[in-house]
């Protein structure tokens, strides 16, 4: 789930990025078994104490599962595509990992306020 070497992650306008996140966020139809991202994380719910931590940070889940020390958040994206969503992890150029990723970036600064 690490970012691949030269990663280049899709730019778009910030805001747009940021309306569409919150819409994937809630849609069901990225995962093979009928969770959203919105299933773990509705009204905070579902993030752990670092979560409120700068990224890249340890993250539990990423470690136990992955072996990773320390995770991106884009990254964090991806290992919940695969882990719990049970799907395939978002092209990393992708505008929808993107926006996903600009979501839970503003998700992040509100819940730590």
């Amino acid at each position: 789930m690490t970012r691949p070497e030269n990663y280049q992650a899709y730019e778009g306008n910030a805001d747009t990025l940021v309306a569409l996140g919150e819409t994937l966020f809630k849609d069901t139809s990225l995962s093979s078994n009928g969770l959203a991202c919105a299933s773990c994380h509705n009204e905070g719910a579902g993030y752990n104490a670092t979560f409120s931590d700068e990224y890249p940070h340890p993250v539990a889940m990423a470690k136990n599962i992955f072996g990773m020390d320390q995770v991106y958040l884009d990254e964090m994206v991806q290992i919940c595509m695969v882990q719990p969503m049970a799907a395939e992890p978002l092209p990393w150029d992708s505008q929808e990992l993107a926006a996903l990723t600009a979501y839970m970036s503003k998700v992040q600064a509100d819940w730590v306020k």
